[in-house]
């Protein structure tokens, strides 16, 4: 987690501005957040309120065995979508994107809500490119495995045999997969506009 901060350091000082360190919150079942409470099943969360990360353990087992999306990597991978979450709130993007989705249709509201999803997976691919020394062999496919599994269309066709497109919130698995690719190849966030 310091490792996450230390980089966003870096890139905003790069940019001129100053970073607030988000704070790392793991839970199991239960958590009371500055956002209200939630349980685990909700799954890892950010908190603008407190900005808080909200990790829920048992989602990493998850991860592992349902989604076969194993390794440090693809752990890494969903710590750095949430801090992506937290770099949205001190850019100013996330209210941005509250204040559009107030004014407009459903439809266009959820293609809002995945646009942010979408950039947040941007800013998580920065991160890994800008550690890519830290990485050993296969960690970019663990974090593309992790992406690719917890894609709209991947989950809702296992869960529900089809898939529904207008119900998406965080994009199909190759949205997430281009998006993480996206900021790891370019380590630059300035590729993620929405």
């Amino acid at each position: 987690m310091a490792l996450a901060d230390k980089t966003w350091e870096q890139i905003f000082k790069e940019a001129g501005q100053t970073y607030s360190p988000a704070t790392i919150n793991f839970f199991t079942g239960n958590v009371q957040s500055g956002c209200g409470a939630a349980s685990s099943a909700v799954g890892p969360f950010y908190c603008p309120a407190d900005n808080g990360v909200y990790l829920d353990t048992a989602f990493f087992q998850e991860l592992d065995q349902q989604f076969q999306a194993s390794g440090d990597a693809a752990r890494i991978y969903v710590v750095a979508h949430e801090m992506g979450h937290h770099i949205q709130n001190l850019l100013g993007t996330s209210d941005q994107v509250s204040q559009a989705q107030a004014r407009a249709s459903e439809t266009e509201s959820n293609r809002l809500s995945v646009g942010l999803e979408l950039q947040a997976d941007c800013f998580a691919g920065v991160f890994f490119g800008r550690n890519r020394a830290r990485m050993e062999g296969g960690d970019i496919e663990e974090g593309m495995t992790a992406a690719n599994a917890i894609g709209d269309d991947t989950l809702q066709q296992g869960a529900q045999g089809g898939v529904r497109p207008e119900s998406f919130t965080h994009g199909t698995s190759a949205q997430r997969m281009a998006a993480l690719r996206k900021g790891l190849e370019s380590g630059d966030p300035g590729v993620c506009a929405l």
